[in-house]
């Protein structure tokens, strides 16, 4: 992975090679930041330049044989522990890295939800444990294999168990010479105090919508630039998001979403058992692109209500729907409508039955819109 391959941060890339050429390199870093936005890419690319035998002042080289090994994530002085679905038989990283790395290879911007699905592992919680962390220990004391830098990359130190962050702390704080620890996560708050004292915070932020744009057009090039837009502008910065719209093709995501609402407020239940039979046929993360196209339809109702028309990005097709579909919003049934449709996004995060979530949420909608309807008229 090079900087050149991750979508913007310029400000960012830039000073993280500058930090490197200056021979300022902090021990131990966490690049933090929402999902979607490229904390690990940026932490693979951090590596590849550390590594780098011909660094240019931009970039890495790519072309030295640390860079095609990178390339591959093989670089022998790249450590890598990551959340794993632990067992009595299965307790470290290692019977597993080929795994990761097709899963890596095939999307940098790798989350949570997608290496579960790798791994099979159903309802099963991601975890890494004290076991990992002796890994961890046991890599750090072996001496680098090129004579230079060792890097110890940590995916997602936010589902450390407390006896792994404790176990590591001291190599944490003090680590052998040319030693680097690359952290990359998405919550800090679900992280022990004592392992973020010890680290540097590297703040990513979500891409703007234009690079987002720019992104899906370049994995998609027959989309167009409008469409591509639209998607950048739902997506609030999530690049897995969006990829996953422009896959799911906005289009029949806003029919599905329209035609199923219409169904829920007109009490149809015949066709709302058609849409669910529809939603169970999708996969987990088109499912959960439902949830979050539902959730976005609903800020842009919601500022249509308050009367702000000029901060809604929809148009076409949407426009319309959000200028019918907001007179039957209000303070009585919107915060409910946006918690039911959170409560379902989280649930099927958590492998729920598609089928019963999706009837319940269709029923509790249908309830909370018709009594505004009822007061309108």
């Amino acid at each position: 992975m090079q900087f050149n391959q991750i979508i913007g941060h310029a400000a960012l890339k830039a000073r993280l090679i500058g930090n490197i050429r200056e021979g300022r390199v902090p021990h131990a870093q966490f690049f933090l930041g929402p999902r979607g936005s490229g904390v690990l890419p940026l932490a693979l690319a951090y590596a590849t330049y550390l590594f780098c035998g011909q660094r240019g002042e931009g970039d890495s080289c790519g072309e030295c044989n640390a860079c095609k090994m990178m390339a591959k994530l093989a670089h022998p002085d790249l450590n890598m522990a990551f959340p794993i679905f632990l067992s009595k038989e299965v307790k470290t990283c290692e019977p597993f890295v080929a795994d990761w790395r097709e899963a890596v290879l095939g999307e940098p911007y790798l989350d949570a939800e997608r290496w579960r699905e790798c791994l099979k592992g159903d309802n099963k919680q991601l975890r890494m444990g004290v076991d990992i962390a002796a890994e961890v220990v046991r890599k750090l004391s072996l001496k680098s294999f090129s004579g230079g830098w060792k890097v110890m990359l940590i995916w997602l130190p936010e589902m450390m168990d407390p006896a792994m962050a404790n176990k590591i702390l001291k190599v944490l704080e003090e680590p052998e010479p040319g030693t680097a620890f690359l952290l990359a996560g998405h919550a800090n708050d679900r992280i022990l105090p004592t392992i973020l004292s010890r680290t540097q915070l590297v703040k990513v932020a979500a891409p703007d919508p234009g690079e987002v744009a720019a992104a899906v057009q370049l994995r998609h090039p027959e989309m167009a630039a409008g469409e591509a837009r639209a998607i950048a502008a739902r997506s609030e910065g999530d690049l897995l998001a969006a990829q996953a719209m422009a896959e799911g093709r906005p289009e029949k995501t806003f029919h599905f979403f329209r035609d199923w609402l219409r169904a829920c407020f007109a009490g149809k239940m015949e066709e709302v058992a058609v849409h669910t039979d529809e939603f169970a046929k999708m996969g987990r993360e088109e499912q959960k692109g439902v949830m979050e196209y539902a959730l976005f339809m609903m800020r842009q109702c919601m500022l249509q209500w308050q009367d702000l028309p000029q901060l809604v990005t929809v148009s076409g097709e949407e426009l319309d729907f959000v200028r019918k579909f907001s007179a039957l919003l209000g303070a009585e049934n919107l915060a409910g409508i946006r918690t039911e449709l959170e409560a379902a996004h989280g649930h099927l995060g958590r492998n729920a039955n598609s089928k019963i979530l999706f009837i319940d949420l269709s029923g509790t909608l249908g309830q909370l819109l018709r009594p505004k309807a009822v007061q309108a008229r």
